[in-house]
């Protein structure tokens, strides 16, 4: 049974295959680090305007460095920075918020008859390709995703439907997926030299 698909959007006789969501790999390591950088820069912009007892003197130095050449008091200038900090930090947050609901309303399936994409924060949006119009799969791995185990999958589809004219990022396993794809394409296949028969009996 599907863990993230809906099970009613599977017809009689129409067996799941692989169902997954892109890596965290993919959608998470920018945002974070974002998140580090400014969360940083506003803790010690913070310590700094408000006299902390922790202190990076450096980095005073080079506030109030800067707080001369724009003529402003060293304690106004560093208040507006640690505002522009905590801003950014903000928007880093509603970033990893929005990118969380991408992630887990993002499915990739493929089943006996079609490969799907269901997608969608608020509303819910759900793409197929017949297996019988999948003309390819091409996958693309850089080092660095190949090392963590992900990749780029295109599947290319007779007409050119809006489906199979994008890339589906941060696959995880993507050549496992490439071959459920071509497996499924050459089951349903009228004449070819597999047919499905539905999943094995359990015993």
């Amino acid at each position: 049974m599907p863990r993230l698909l809906k099970a009613t959007y599977l017809a009689d006789q129409e067996f799941l295959l692989e169902e997954t969501r892109a890596t965290a790999l993919f959608y998470f390591p920018g945002v974070i680090v974002w998140l580090l950088i400014f969360g940083f820069l506003s803790l010690v912009t913070a310590a700094a305007a408000y006299s902390w007892s922790f202190q990076w003197g450096a980095y005073s130095s080079a506030l109030s460095t800067f707080a001369g050449w724009v003529h402003l008091g060293v304690t106004t200038f560093e208040t507006y920075v640690f505002y522009i900090f905590a801003f950014l930090v903000l928007v880093g947050l509603i970033r990893l918020l929005i990118r969380y609901f991408r992630w887990i309303r993002t499915v990739y399936a493929v089943t006996t008859r079609r490969v799907i994409i269901q997608r969608g924060i608020l509303g819910r949006d759900f793409d197929e390709i017949p297996v019988l119009q999948v003309r390819g799969v091409d996958v693309h791995q850089s080092f660095g995703q190949r090392l963590l185990g992900y990749g780029t999958i295109r599947v290319t589809s007779e007409g050119g439907s809006n489906l199979g004219n994008e890339d589906w990022k941060g696959i995880p396993k993507p050549f496992r997926f490439q071959k459920l794809i071509e497996n499924a394409a050459t089951g349903a296949q009228p004449s070819g030299p597999v047919q499905w028969t539905g999943p094995p009996a359990r015993r």
